[in-house]
């Protein structure tokens, strides 16, 4: 027998910033929330990152640095600005507070547009989704899967995902497996080691680690 669903879970999410921040200079910010139309925010096992999907009316008044054009050309948004949101969900609890929740646009996609406004789509990715696209592995791995994947995920310089996020609880593998990444993206060989992997805390070699 399936829960009902109380009125207080069907409700939408209270944002409370969404601040975007231009790449060309780090003085010009504009929060969104106050012509913010919608906001979708994922979080999933099945997906390698973060994603928020946000749309709103941008009338070029609701920026904090007196940009008298709209902020999506007076930023300008091109992709890649940082964005930092803060929002409460419909059980009360803050995301975006402690840690912070960072995100930076993916893509921009203009919905509609007349003389008065213009209405935006955002797509916002972690850092670590931009980093991919650019890293390419070519260098040879020989040791623990689970070293392997803390490497993948913390070194930078192209060749790693240069993550800031704590992966210390990442579990240890008993097996051992030597490769070459082939040039291709930390993501897809951090989800093919998956499946080699054996779990240390299992002793039984020949069960997996997912």
């Amino acid at each position: 027998m399936s829960d009902a669903v109380t009125p207080r879970s069907s409700t939408p999410s209270l944002p409370r910033t969404i601040t975007i921040t231009s790449n060309e200079d780090e003085s010009k910010t504009a929060d969104l929330v106050g012509g913010l139309i919608s906001i979708a925010y994922f979080e999933s096992l099945m997906s390698d990152t973060l994603r928020a999907t946000i749309t709103f009316t941008d009338t070029g008044v609701n920026n904090s640095n007196n940009i008298k054009e709209s902020i999506l050309e007076g930023l300008p948004i091109v992709g890649q600005e940082r964005v930092v949101l803060k929002f409460e969900d419909n059980n009360k609890v803050t995301i975006g507070d402690k840690p912070e929740l960072v995100m930076y646009v993916n893509k921009v996609t203009p919905i509609s547009d007349d003389t008065r406004k213009t209405q935006i789509q955002l797509d916002l990715v972690s850092a670590e989704f931009i980093r991919n696209e650019k890293a390419r592995i070519t260098k040879r791995y020989d040791g623990k899967i689970s070293d392997h994947v803390k490497q993948l995920l913390t070194e930078g310089n192209c060749i790693g995902l240069k993550t800031k996020k704590d992966v210390s609880d990442i579990d240890e593998t008993l097996n051992n497996y030597n490769y070459i990444g082939n040039n291709k993206k930390p993501f897809y060989i951090i989800n093919w080691l998956s499946r080699k992997s054996i779990s240390a805390q299992n002793q039984k070699k020949g069960k997996s680690a997912r």
